[in-house]
């Protein structure tokens, strides 16, 4: 599509322009990434003219962009005087980037897209049911926290986002939809404030669980709630159910009370499903409540989609559970190392309960920090979770971002009503449990699950927490 032809497709929404050149650049693509944009990209921006550091960061970015044609907030239009540009209303952004993405990016409607949100056990619940919809016959694929995966592994290995943006998840669309079926998507709250799905609607969606998380964000418990309400509310389909996990009885009783008419369905759980206790019928991971009660809404979003003869003989030792989801490596002396994404209250109490649960005559020591520039109220309350469980306590280093570490362990030290290690460097942390560990002990290390970089001051340096217990197992 031409300069020419695409300024007439959105001529209704365009409040004003700067000179917009005679260029015979063809578009081939529609992006948000500004500084890496080229002459065949429409590239939309949003400039809050408000702070300061969204005017600095727009220009910086600016610095070498040579985009074929920038779209901006109307707002923005005084301090923005280069060629090439398009101011619109705020609001007609995602109606706008629609109209052109119909053009260059079609959406046949032909993949079905299923959504699920929760503060916790939304990646394994998308990856989980992926698989089983494989298994049954349905190609999918996954979309959320590790990526774009298939039956296979990863497809992309980072997207932006938990949720892509609009502009990503209609390409994405476009990617795969000759080739797949169904697609299982994670949805933020984040992302449902910003209506990031837009026109997308969703074939089922669940609810996996609610606790505390992102208040930095979404300011009170209240404003989090009512954002994941709107993927029933907004996102779902007409006469389609919101599946909420058979373990979840308060989450089902809160939205009800919110919203009584709310349409919701009780996953089936294992055990109506006739899966035995035995390690064969049910491996280990979903010894856990948490993870059982992930695997149960994979199968029931399953059963939507292609009915529950399908489901019959879905043996669960197939499945590949999901790196750094209550992921075990096994050392000497009957010890263990389990590394886990926990980073929420709630979500480490649910993985020390399992792993007690799982073994109980093992001690268990706890590696964890907390995340840089995030919810700072939850950090005493991990630390006063941990310590409920735990045996041993290690605090240590997470994302600090472009907070100090030290004053991240502080704020969670004082929720530890128990004895403690800090230590601040996270790989000293990890080698001090492994090199204290005794005879039946499991070292639990949470926070980063699959992440494969520690962010630090705005650079993410290479880092595993797999990589540091292996290379501790095999003395490299």
């Amino acid at each position: 599509m031409n300069k020419k032809n695409l300024i007439t497709l959105i001529n209704d929404s365009i409040q004003s322009k700067n000179s917009i050149s005679e260029s015979g650049a063809v578009f081939t693509n529609i992006s948000t990434n500004l500084q890496n944009s080229s002459k065949n990209d429409v590239i939309f921006y949003k400039i809050n003219l408000r702070e300061e550091k969204s005017i600095v960061s727009f220009q910086k970015r600016m610095e070498g962009a040579t985009p074929g044609l920038l779209i901006l907030n109307f707002e923005s239009a005084e301090i923005v005087k280069n060629d090439d540009v398009v101011f619109i209303k705020s609001e007609d952004f995602l109606k706008v980037q629609k109209i052109i993405l119909d053009e260059l990016f079609p959406n046949k409607n032909t993949l079905k897209i299923v959504g699920v949100t929760g503060t916790n056990g939304k990646t394994t619940t998308v990856n989980l049911a992926m698989q089983i919809s494989s298994l049954i016959g349905h190609p999918a694929i996954s979309i959320g926290t590790i990526g774009v995966q298939d039956v296979n592994g990863a497809l992309i290995k980072d997207i932006e986002s938990t949720t892509p943006s609009y502009v990503e998840m209609r390409k994405l669309i476009h990617r795969f939809q000759d080739i797949y079926e169904v697609c299982f998507m994670e949805v933020s709250s984040h992302a449902l404030v910003q209506d990031r799905l837009f026109d997308i609607k969703l074939e089922a969606a669940a609810w996996t669980s609610f606790s505390q998380d992102h208040l930095d964000y979404h300011r009170t418990m209240e404003e989090y709630f009512k954002a994941k309400l709107l993927i029933e509310s907004k996102y779902l389909k007409e006469k389609n159910f919101l599946l909420i996990p058979a373990q979840e009885r308060e989450l089902n009783e809160l939205i009800l009370k919110s919203e009584p008419n709310t349409k919701i369905k009780i996953a089936k759980t294992l055990d109506e499903r006739g899966y035995g206790k035995s390690l064969e019928e049910r491996p280990l991971f979903y010894h856990s409540s948490y993870n059982q009660s992930n695997a149960e809404v994979a199968l029931q979003l399953n059963e939507e989609l292609f009915g529950e003869d399908k489901l019959k003989n879905i043996p669960l030792k197939k499945i590949i559970t999901p790196l750094g989801r209550f992921s075990i490596i096994e050392l000497e002396e009957n010890n263990f190392a389990i590394v886990d994404y926990a980073h929420t209250p709630d979500a480490l109490v649910n993985i020390g309960n399992a792993i007690k649960n799982a073994f109980p005559d093992h001690s268990l020591t706890v590696v964890f920090g907390c995340g840089g520039n995030r919810d700072k109220t939850k950090r005493p309350l991990m630390g006063k979770a941990v310590s409920d469980f735990a045996n041993k306590i290690i605090v240590t280093s997470d994302n600090p971002r472009d907070e100090a570490p030290e004053d991240i362990i502080i704020d969670i030290l004082a929720g530890i009503k128990n004895s403690y290690e800090a230590v601040v460097d996270r790989q000293k942390a990890i080698h001090a449990a492994l090199e204290s560990i005794g005879k039946k002990e499991i070292v639990l290390i949470a926070g980063k699950g699959h992440e494969e970089y520690q962010e630090i001051k705005g650079v993410k340096h290479p880092f595993s927490d797999f990589n540091v217990v292996m290379n501790f197992k095999t003395g490299i």
